[in-house]
Order: structure tokens, then C-alpha cells, then sequence
């Protein structure tokens, strides 16, 4: 790599991450976001650093094993896992390419690309992990660990984020270039983002399975890292995962530059097929059948309604920016809280069951309804204008929603029984979930009409769809959490409900006026005495309750948010 090569492959990392950065500050939900990570990462390692300095661990009985080396590659592979997806929506290329692309070579875009990524993850993790290594710096008095634990850790990430570009630039050309996966990359996509951090959330909550990658090189680095430290390492692992992560890393930019010059330089069968899904017939068909395919299948009904549902699903199968951009992030958030929740519990997979439970109803409102107007586009006046009333239009915008909802049903209670549930704790569970998904659509809609959205919003670069607010989506998922996901925590936990509510009421929200004192310390006694009183319900009051209350309200409130967003579409004006 010559001198040239590197310092424009640098520049290129520079303007990237610039962008990166004005895209994060120029909207405050973005900053809030990447402010509270930063803040979770920073207090972890400020907590692990005070540890570390003020006992002062005695580390001369620890050793570099291969459970150590094995965590190292599950890393590295959620890494690759990430880096992967975003290559494939978001990076596939760099900005401004006309411009760039004749400017300098593939090889130093391609690199820069790496450089930028490997720059974005350390923008999360760099300040943290150098923390606790200056702790440990501190405790020990190895100043050497300093520079092999920085050169571990870059090997490690530009080795995982060349990989991913392999892969992520070979999916876009594959799809480019195959008319098949080019015509079902929105299913593909989709069922791709499930499995693998599905997979990765089921591997790292249930803490096995991963032993064995102790024997992959890549979790080498672990002993490369620990060389100065006074622990038990190996050289000869060390000099492996040097060897290993290095060649990936050397083998891995070229073969990264040749696809990518393939992707960004060749033809693209993805425009012919996009004019051909955009076409239906004209003659001795019904164009909405045409468009749907296999979709159009669907018990979707008849009459006005039936035909604004299939309509729904047409626009939502022609969106899978929208779809991504909603599917995403749930399964990321998914994956976290229940990392975070269940840790290193054995039998983790009790919270499957409900999580798909809850998982279903939300992404059946969010699909179709959370944002009614924004979803008709351009074509807005004409629907504001046609003669269909507004309780039709709103019927045919939540059946798409019940009925793929319906239809996906039957995998909670397969889940449930097979994840150890007893047969009447998979029919509450199923029960909740089958009231939750209509009165969740209903919900959508009328919050959708409140925060509507009608402008594009870039969800990848290049690619641009018409998402929900965040306003919405926020309030959406409160309201789907109380609805659902409240009835079946007090169905089969009635004893933690209890103990979470009486905390919330006697001690969270009596704690602002026990501050305050003076003329609201009377409101703060009288709260904790209501958490008190909480805490002593029977647990079955709890349980029937818990679950009664809050789908009768959920249902009512659904159907009051229907009634509200017919009235609200008639009289909207533009």
C-alpha cells in the first residue's frame, strides 16, 4: 500500500465520518440516541475502572482461555453481523460516487469505506475500552499493554469490518446481477435480519454453544493483548491471531475492491425489475392482483374496504425502505433488552414466547396504520377527495394488519410449548396476543393521524421512504406495551407486577416530592402509602386484574382511535 493510496483512503474516512456526523447532529432524536449509547458505554467502563484501581486484583491466577478467546469471536462475529447490514442498506457505496469514483482508485474508496466503519465503531466503543485500559495500565504498571492492546483491538475491528464489506458488497452484487434474489430482496432481507441476530440473541443469552470457537484464530488476538500483563497467555496464539487477523485484512481489501468495482462499475438488472413490479396488466385482470402476486391471495375481504386492503399491501410491499426501517430496529432493540435482561441465566428462552407475543401486535399497526397519510404519498388529495366514507377507508387500512397477524398466530403457541410453557400459560399468552393484534391496529390509526409524517426521510443513503414519527412510534409502543404486554407479564408473573408497580408508585414517583419536601412532602407519604397497599393485593386481585383492565381499555381505546381517524381523515384538509 503506498504512501498516496493510504493518506487518500484516509481522506475519504474523514469526509465520511464528517457526514456521518452532521447527519447525527442536524436531527436531535439521532443525537439523544447516540448520547445515551455513549453514556451506557462510558459509565460500564468508568465502573469496571474504579474497580480495577481501587482493589487492585491480584491477576497472576488468571489465564487467557479458550472461553476468553471464544467470547473474542461471538464479538467479532456480531461485528461482521452489523457491519454486514450496513453495507448491504446504508453503505453499498460512498457519497457523492460520480464524483469520488473518478477521482481516485476503487481500492482507496473501498478502503477509506473500512476505514470510515472501523472509525464509526470506535466512536462507540474507543473512549470506554481505553479507559479500562488505562486502569488496567494503572493497577499493573505495564505500560506496554497500552499499544498491544490498541493494535489487538484495530486488528480485530478493520479484519471484522473488511469481511463484512466482502459480504455486504457481494450480496449487492448478487442482487444486482440475479434477477431472482433482485425480485424477493425485500423477503430475503428481511428473513436474513431475523436469523442472524435472532440466532446471535438466542446463542448469547443462553450462554452456550460457543465453547468451540476458542479454535478460531481471530479470538487469538485475546492472548496478543494480554502479552504484557501479568496473566497466563500464549505466544504462539498470539502470533497467530496476528497472522490471522492480518491476512484477512490483506487478503480481504482486494477481493473487496474487485467486487465492489463489479457493483459499482457494471450493469444492474435491479431497474428492469423495479419497471416491472411498478407494471400491472391492463387487460383481463384486476391491476391490484397483478401487483400483489402471491399477496393478493390474502382473506383480505371484499367490496371498498377489501380493495383499500389490498391496496395497503401493495404500498407497504413496494416499500421495503419503510418495512426495514421499522423491522430493524425493533429486532436490534429486542436483542439488546433481552441481553441485558436476561444476562447469563440459563434457560433465557421463557421470554420468547412473550416477545414474539408482543412483537406481533406491533408490527402489525406499524406496518399499515401508524402513519395513514403519509403512506398515500403523493396520491393524498386524490384520497382526501374520492367518495369512499372514512369508516371504510379506516377498515381497509387495519385488516392487512389482523389478517397477517392472524395468519402468523399459531407460532406463539408452538413457541410457547416448545420453549417450556405449561398448555394454559400458551393459551393466555395467545389469548392476549389475538385481542392485542386488531386493538394495536386500531391504535395506530389514530395516533398516526395525530403525529403524521408526509415528507421522505432518508432511511439509507440513496434510498428514501415516508416512516412513522418518532412521536408516533413512542407512543405506539407505550400503548402496545400496557395493552399486551402488561396483560401477559400479570398473567404469568402476578407477584413481579406487583412488586414492579408497588416500586413505581411508593418509590419512583414519590421520590420527586420527598425532594422537593415542604407543602409536597404530604403527597410523597401519600404515594408511598399507595405502594404499600400495592404491595399487599393478592396476587390473583394482580393477576385478573392485570389482565382484564388493560385489554378492556386497550379495546375501547382501539376502537375509539377508529371512530376518531374516520372522523379525522374526512375533514383533513391539505
Amino acid at each position: 500500500m503506498s504512501i498516496g493510496h493510504l493518506a487518500g483512503a484516509l481522506t475519504v474516512a474523514r469526509t465520511e465520518l464528517r457526514r456521518s456526523w452532521r447527519k447525527v447532529t442536524d436531527r436531535l432524536s439521532q443525537l439523544l440516541g447516540l448520547g445515551f449509547g455513549l453514556f451506557v458505554f462510558a459509565a460500564g467502563a468508568a465502573v469496571v475502572s474504579y474497580l480495577l484501581v481501587t482493589t487492585s486484583p491480584d491477576l497472576s491466577d488468571f489465564a487467557v482461555s479458550s472461553g476468553v478467546r471464544s467470547a473474542i469471536v461471538f464479538q467479532w462475529f456480531f461485528v461482521v453481523a452489523i457491519i454486514t447490514q450496513r453495507v448491504v442498506t446504508v453503505n453499498p457505496r460512498p457519497d457523492a460516487p460520480d464524483h469520488l469514483l473518478t477521482t481516485v482508485r476503487p481500492a482507496t474508496a473501498v478502503t477509506g469505506l473500512v476505514l470510515a466503519e472501523t472509525g464509526r465503531i470506535l466512536a462507540y466503543a474507543g473512549l470506554p475500552l481505553l479507559v479500562v485500559t488505562s486502569a488496567l495500565v494503572y493497577t499493573t504498571g505495564s505500560v506496554a499493554t497500552l499499544p498491544l492492546v490498541a493494535l489487538a483491538l484495530a486488528l480485530l475491528f478493520v479484519s471484522g469490518v473488511t469481511v463484512a464489506h466482502v459480504l455486504g458488497l457481494t450480496v449487492k452484487l448478487a442482487v444486482a446481477r440475479i434477477p431472482v434474489l433482485a425480485r424477493n430482496r425485500t423477503v430475503l432481507g428481511t428473513l436474513a435480519v431475523v436469523v442472524l441476530f435472532g440466532g446471535y440473541t438466542v446463542v448469547q443469552a443462553s450462554g452456550g454453544g460457543v465453547s468451540g470457537l476458542g479454535l478460531v484464530p481471530v479470538g487469538w488476538v485475546a492472548d496478543l493483548a494480554a502479552l504484557a500483563l501479568p496473566v497466563t497467555v500464549s505466544p504462539g496464539h498470539a502470533a497467530g491471531g496476528l497472522a490471522t487477523t492480518g491476512l484477512l485484512i490483506a487478503g480481504g481489501l482486494p477481493l473487496a475492491t474487485r467486487i465492489a468495482t463489479a457493483f459499482w462499475f457494471g450493469d444492474s438488472v435491479t431497474p428492469e425489475i423495479e419497471t416491472q413490479e411498478a407494471t400491472v396488466e391492463r387487460v383481463g385482470t384486476d391491476p391490484l392482483a397483478s401487483g400483489l402476486g402471491l399477496l393478493g391471495r390474502l382473506p383480505l375481504g371484499s367490496g371498498q374496504s377489501g380493495r383499500i386492503a389490498r391496496r395497503t399491501v401493495l404500498l407497504a410491499r413496494r416499500a421495503p425502505a419503510k418495512l426495514s426501517y421499522l423491522l430493524l430496529p425493533f429486532i436490534i432493540a429486542g436483542s439488546v433488552v433481552l441481553q441485558a435482561v436476561v444476562g447469563e441465566l440459563t434457560v433465557p428462552t421463557a421470554v420468547f414466547a412473550p416477545g414474539l407475543a408482543l412483537a406481533l401486535p406491533w408490527i402489525a399497526g406499524a406496518a399499515f396504520t401508524l402513519n395513514p397519510l403519509g403512506d398515500e404519498g403523493s396520491v393524498l388529495p386524490l384520497t382526501l377527495t374520492s367518495p369512499v366514507a372514512g369508516q371504510t377507508y379506516i377498515r381497509g387500512l387495519v385488516r392487512p394488519g389482523i389478517t397477517i397477524g392472524g395468519l402468523c398466530l399459531p407460532v406463539v403457541p408452538a413457541l410457547a410449548l416448545a420453549t417450556g410453557f405449561r398448555p394454559s400459560d400458551a393459551v393466555l399468552v395467545t389469548a392476549v396476543t389475538a385481542v392485542g393484534i386488531p386493538a394495536a391496529a386500531m391504535l395506530a390509526t389514530g395516533i398516526g393521524m395525530v403525529f403524521p409524517r408526509t415528507d421522505t426521510v432518508q432511511v439509507s443513503r440513496g434510498r428514501e421512504a415516508i416512516p412513522p414519527t418518532a412521536s408516533a412510534m413512542g407512543l405506539y409502543s407505550v400503548a402496545v406495551g400496557v395493552v399486551v404486554g402488561l396483560p401477559i407479564a400479570a398473567g404469568l408473573e402476578p407477584t413481579l407486577v406487583r412488586t414492579v408497580a408497588s416500586g413505581l408508585v411508593g418509590v419512583l414517583l414519590a421520590f420527586p416530592f420527598a425532594y422537593v419536601g415542604g407543602p409536597l412532602a404530604g403527597v410523597a407519604d401519600a404515594l408511598g402509602s399507595l405502594g404499600g397497599s400495592i404491595a399487599g393485593f393478592d396476587p390473583a386481585v394482580v393477576q385478573w386484574g392485570g389482565l382484564v383492565v388493560p385489554i378492556a381499555v386497550g379495546v375501547l381505546a382501539g376502537l375509539l382511535s377508529a371512530r376518531f381517524a374516520a372522523r379525522y381523515v374526512e375533514r383533513y384538509t391539505l
